[in-house]
């Protein structure tokens, strides 16, 4: 399949690119910055200049993709946040502009909404404090996000919803709950990989799904490092 990848320079976006070409797919790697990606050399992939917030270029980004992946995203501020909810209108509206398959998966997050209980600690100070204070104008913005794609009935997407983000050695036996996430880790090789799992499936079509790692048994890039 041809993919359009926006978010490509962000750390998750360069491991999806990664596994989406192994994959065998060809990739339109989208950033909104002329510095070369960290990805290898070939021709299965062109790095494609947009900004999705702007709605800069985004048409000619997604026209001949068999499906679009965005994993756009923001570091936590005060500041007030529109980058997921701006920049998934711009790819919505871009995809209905041109014909061929609407495909779209989008990343938010666990929190964007209350989690499952996990912990007393987390339950009431880590998550009330990350979703209210620390986080609250980037899930406010993700929570714009979904909301606008429950009304898009005519684009095939999925919301994915993973748990704390962190790097490990490679893809794990991940599982993919619907809703929000029921363990507290996710790595970034597997959320790639269920990603890309998902772009063929219809049973996920109009929903939220949040892939997650059980951190015991999967190895960090950290750990490799302190070993």
């Amino acid at each position: 399949m041809l993919i359009t990848i926006f978010g490509s320079a962000g750390p998750t976006g360069l491991e999806l690119c990664r596994q989406a070409l192994a994959a065998g797919h060809d990739v339109r790697a989208v950033s909104r910055r002329t510095d070369p990606l960290a990805l290898p050399a070939g021709d299965h992939w062109e790095q494609v200049l947009a900004d999705a917030v702007t709605g800069d270029g985004v048409l000619e980004a997604v026209r001949p993709a068999d499906a679009v992946l965005s994993v756009l995203g923001s570091s936590y501020g005060l500041r007030e946040i529109t980058v997921y909810s701006r920049g998934t209108r711009s790819i919505v509206e871009a995809l209905r502009r041109r014909p061929g398959a609407r495909r779209l998966i989008v990343v938010s997050s666990g929190l964007t909404y209350p989690p499952p209980p996990m912990s007393w600690a987390a339950d009431h100070i880590a998550f009330p404090l990350l979703r209210h204070v620390v986080g609250r104008t980037l899930y406010t913005d993700m929570r714009r996000m979904e909301e606008h794609l429950q009304a898009c009935t005519d684009i095939a997407w999925t919301v994915m919803r993973p748990a704390r983000l962190f790097d490990a050695d490679q893809v794990s036996d991940y599982r993919v709950d619907d809703g929000g996430p029921t363990q507290g880790w996710t790595s970034r090789q597997d959320l790639a990989a269920a990603m890309l799992a998902e772009v063929r499936r219809t049973r996920s079509v109009h929903l939220a799904v949040s892939p997650t790692t059980d951190r015991s048994t999967t190895r960090s890039r950290d750990d490799r490092r302190s070993a």
